[in-house]
C-alpha cells in the first residue's frame, strides 16, 4: 500500500496554519525581500544541479564505454538473419531457457531485444564465443 500523498493533520492549528501559508502571495512570503533577486538564486541553483548531473551522466558513459559495457556495437553490427540464427541456437543450447517463440513471428526490435540481453547474460557468465 502507498500512503497518501495529501498531507494528513493531526490538529486544527496545523491544518489552518497550511492553509494560511497557502492563500499568502510570494510578497507576503517573502517579507521585504527582492522577488527578482530570490527568483534569480533559484535559478541559478537549478542551473548549477543541472549541470552538475549532466557532468555525472557523461562520467558515467565515458566509464561505461571504457569498460565496454555499451552492447550498442554488436548490436548495430548483427544482421537479423544472424541475430535470428543466434536465438535458434540458444533456444536449443539448454543452458538458457527462452520462451516458447516463433522467431517468424517476433518483431525486429523483439529480436534484437532478446539478441542483446542474452549476449549480456551470455558474457556475463564468461559462456560467448
Amino acid at each position: 500500500m502507498s500512503a497518501s500523498r495529501k498531507p494528513q493533520f493531526t490538529s486544527s492549528f496545523l491544518e489552518s496554519y497550511m492553509y494560511e501559508l497557502m492563500s499568502m502571495s510570494d510578497d507576503e512570503i517573502l517579507e521585504g525581500q527582492d522577488v527578482d533577486a530570490v527568483k534569480q538564486r533559484a535559478a541559478s541553483r537549478i542551473a548549477a544541479a543541472s549541470r552538475e548531473a549532466g557532468r555525472k551522466r557523461l562520467a558515467t558513459a565515458k566509464s561505461r564505454l571504457q569498460k565496454g559495457d555499451e552492447p550498442i556495437a554488436s548490436q548495430a553490427s548483427a544482421s537479423l538473419e544472424e541475430i535470428k540464427a543466434y536465438l535458434r541456437d540458444a533456444a536449443n543450447d539448454g543452458r538458457v531457457t527462452l520462451a516458447a517463440r516463433q522467431l517468424s513471428d517476433m518483431s525486429e526490435a523483439d529480436a534484437r531485444r532478446l539478441y542483446t540481453q542474452l549476449k549480456q547474460l551470455r558474457e556475463g557468465q564468461g559462456e560467448d564465443e
